[in-house]
């Protein structure tokens, strides 16, 4: 019984010195401006977007708005995944092999336009 009292005060003891650190390291970033910053630098970013300036660190100029890019998905297939990086947006397709739904398509995020796609056939060889 004493053993279960005293790990009992010792979690105890840790769960409070959990708390005073995250308490301490938010107030921190609170007072010197760092959680402030990051709010101005997202807010600026998306009214340079907004005004079509260059996007700041990436040397990138945003292009003309552009429509609705449709991307056609054939029945039986998913989105599986969607990764950005760079000005650049890779769908990855699943699916029915029989519905050539096994596929990677790139775009440029900036433009909007295709820039090229891999199809993944699975050979019966």
């Amino acid at each position: 019984m004493k053993a279960i009292k005293i790990a009992v005060a010792i979690m105890t003891i840790l769960l409070v010195v959990g708390f005073a650190v995250v308490i301490y390291t938010i107030s921190t970033r609170l007072s010197d401006g760092t959680l402030s910053k990051k709010a101005e630098e997202v807010e600026m970013l998306s009214e340079e977007a907004a005004l079509g300036a260059p996007v700041s660190g990436s040397g990138h100029l945003l292009g003309e708005p552009f429509d609705m890019v449709s991307i056609k998905i054939p029945a039986g297939c998913r989105l599986a995944d969607t990764q950005l990086l760079e000005g650049r947006i890779l769908f990855r397709f699943d699916g029915e092999l029989t519905r050539d739904c096994q596929r990677v398509e790139l775009y440029d995020s900036i433009k909007g336009n295709k820039i090229g796609g891999w199809q993944i056939d699975i050979s019966t060889d």
